[in-house]
């Protein structure tokens, strides 16, 4: 039986990320797609017109994923508002997706622009970060420079051993903390800055979506949920 037209694109979207991200993309042809999506091929170019578009989609979704999960966690407190913090958590997301490692930190063969992650949003949560005195007085892109690097160079390592990921882990946010968070931050300026941080999340995750599948001709919602009414604290 043929899927509903709402959820084709959704069925796509899971069996490519299926056979690229989790299974190495090594048999990640469309016609493979579309079989285990149980659409047709033409189906398939109907919402993306080449592999190429179809594997940035899955790309992109996956980071909009990944900062979606940042914002709920640190929305509940889970993962403290620190660039140290955020660069941990986002170097453990990455590594549970090791065949999205080398797109993610901005590798020059990334289909995915180098600035869209994690500059998207960086530039913009830094920003906010410097305004409430979370951060040191450096320049932004300085800042956003280091969490690239220190966020590639712990996925190469992470990756070849990860036996010494938590270890990994720990250097990579000490050393984050030590040279650009602020020790002294006042928790109220902290929580006067999450409701901005997190509207840049949300934003960066809408921008994302709507670029992984500009017109495609379906109802299937494809964010990763549901954005927030309201993303107070």
């Amino acid at each position: 039986m043929a899927r509903p037209v709402e959820d084709r694109a959704e069925a796509i979207l899971a069996a490519a990320r299926e056979l690229l991200l989790r299974g190495g993309g090594q048999d990640a042809t469309v016609d493979a797609v579309a079989a285990r999506a149980g659409v047709g091929k033409g189906t398939v170019f109907l919402y993306w017109p080449t592999k190429t578009r179809l594997h940035d989609a899955v790309v992109r979704l996956e980071i909009a994923a990944l900062l979606a999960s940042l914002a709920d966690e640190l929305r509940s407190g889970v993962t403290r508002l620190s660039v140290g913090h955020v660069v941990r958590r986002e170097i453990a997301a990455v590594l549970e997706v090791p065949s999205l490692a080398p797109q993610v930190p901005g590798d020059p063969g990334s289909p995915v622009d180098s600035d869209e992650f994690p500059g998207l949003a960086l530039h913009r949560i830094i920003s906010i970060m410097q305004a409430h005195g979370l951060v040191r007085g450096v320049p932004t892109a300085e800042i956003v420079s280091a969490f690239k690097i220190v966020m590639a160079g712990s996925v190469i390592v992470g990756l070849k051993g990860p036996e010494m990921r938590e270890v990994l882990l720990n250097a990579a946010e000490h050393l984050v903390n030590a040279t650009y968070d602020r020790a002294d931050a006042d928790p109220a300026d902290i929580a006067a800055a999450m409701p901005e941080v997190l509207d840049a999340l949300e934003d960066a995750i809408d921008q994302l979506v709507e670029v992984a599948a500009p017109d495609r001709p379906t109802s299937a919602v494809l964010r990763p949920r549901e954005r927030p009414a309201t993303t107070g604290v």
